[in-house]
């Protein structure tokens, strides 16, 4: 069963090419201006899209408070989705699609036309450097761009960044205002299901700032496993010293397919992980171990 806080309703009102492979998409409607942001500069939702032949996602069902698809025939496919600008005054809603073959969302963010309804439920994000961190790094491929570039925005004076992100084409580099002190290092043809991601490598090969710093990080998942492992073990950072968080996996099918046999030891494994760890850090890493233990 899917299950949600809250849901709201969007309507598209534009949808352009922003690169070769991103498509932003503006949202608006009625129902947005019951939206409450999180605040946070990563903010996510979640994007319901509609069944196959449909004009607007099926409308979710309030159960003890809480919204939920628990027919398994009219649950609609869903994806989380970085909020790259928030109007509430409009109220417009601003999401980045990153377009590829296949991919329920990325088709149909190639359709989307004016008028095209989604489902969207409530915020969250995970953004929240130290007061005393001196100086930051964001690291993101292109799942992660939109996330990376509101946080950049919103950078206030004085604010040190220092942006490894990673693209499939030089024409996906983008560029941000921003009052921070922000350098940047791009990565062109790698990672994204291309060929192995060279994020952990960058982040390895960083030359850190003196004093205590922070790391935001968004990409696949077994590359952030990867940087969480170099991060926690080998640099002994505390965890509020960075987020890492996959957005994605590289061969998610065939992934879920040898997840599906050892689902009820993962289960275990999580609760277990919810269980012993003091912090969400910990449950992540807890977790990722129980994978690792199983060849996931």
């Amino acid at each position: 069963m899917s299950r949600f806080a809250d849901y709201y309703t969007a309507s598209v009102l534009s949808a352009e090419r922003l690169t070769p492979s991103m498509i932003r998409i503006r949202f608006g409607g009625a129902d947005l201006r019951r939206f409450v942001s999180s605040g946070q500069a990563d903010e996510r939702v979640s994007v319901i899209f509609p069944l196959p032949g449909q004009a607007r996602p099926p409308q979710p069902t309030l159960i003890n408070g809480i919204w939920s698809y628990p027919d398994e025939a009219t649950r609609p496919q869903f994806r989380s989705y970085t909020v790259r600008r928030w109007d509430p005054a409009a109220p417009e809603m601003i999401i980045d699609f990153v377009v590829h073959e296949g991919g329920v969302a990325a088709q149909w963010a190639l359709r989307a036309a004016p008028g095209d309804e989604v489902g969207l439920t409530m915020a969250d994000g995970w953004y929240a450097p130290p007061v005393d961190a001196g100086w930051q790094l964001l690291v993101a491929d292109l799942t992660g761009l939109p996330a990376a570039g509101r946080i950049i925005e919103e950078l206030t004076p004085g604010d040190r960044v220092h942006a490894i992100i990673e693209v499939i084409d030089p024409a996906d580099e983008q560029r941000f205002e921003t009052r921070g002190d922000v350098t940047y290092q791009w990565l062109h043809r790698s990672g994204h299901g291309l060929t192995e991601s060279r994020l952990p490598e960058a982040v390895r090969g960083y030359e850190r700032p003196a004093g205590p710093g922070y790391l935001w990080f968004a990409g696949e998942a077994g590359a952030s496993r990867t940087v969480r492992k170099f991060v926690r073990g080998e640099l002994g950072w505390s965890a509020d010293r960075f987020e890492i968080i996959g957005y994605w996996r590289h061969r998610k099918e065939e992934w879920l397919a040898r997840f599906d046999a050892v689902r009820d030891e993962m289960a275990q494994a999580l609760d277990h992980a919810n269980t012993v760890g003091t912090n969400r850090t910990e449950v992540r890493e807890l977790y990722d171990d129980a994978l690792e233990r199983v060849g996931l």
